[in-house]
């Protein structure tokens, strides 16, 4: 059991076992962490339903821009895991990970609405009893 989560409530699947996990493609896009938070969070929702959500990269890419960053900075990974944790992931149904967009249009902080924060609710890791635990 992975003992880098509090609760250690991890589903109950072997992450080694085949999953159809789609190919995410960061493009362009300095959008690394969010990609893989993403892959982390399809893995472990999938575990829990038993299907692959779509969730969108972009959402959390967005939220995590902080002031202090330029449009084509990459972003922190601890903030990126506690906005998984806390605040969750819409799908691409409202927000397409459209990584062919120019890096202004991607980041667009203007496209997050109500609805997308509302969905993402539905998905917070949180939910799953994972808490991200700091090592170092």
């Amino acid at each position: 059991m992975n003992q880098n989560f509090k609760n250690n409530n991890i589903p109950d699947f072997n992450l080694n076992d085949d999953i159809p996990l789609p190919i995410l493609n960061q493009g362009n896009i300095p959008a690394c962490v969010a990609h893989a938070i993403v892959s982390m969070m399809q893995t472990h929702w999938y575990g829990k339903t038993g299907k692959i959500i779509p969730f969108s990269s972009r959402f959390l890419d967005i939220l995590s821009w902080t002031d202090d960053l330029e449009v084509s900075d990459g972003r922190d990974p601890e903030l990126v895991m506690k906005l998984a944790c806390d605040v969750g992931c819409c799908t691409e149904a409202l927000l397409p990970n459209d990584t062919a967009l120019p890096i202004e249009r991607y980041r667009d902080k203007s496209l997050i609405t109500k609805e997308m924060l509302e969905e993402a609710a539905k998905y917070r890791l949180s939910d799953l009893n994972l808490r991200p635990y700091k090592i170092f």
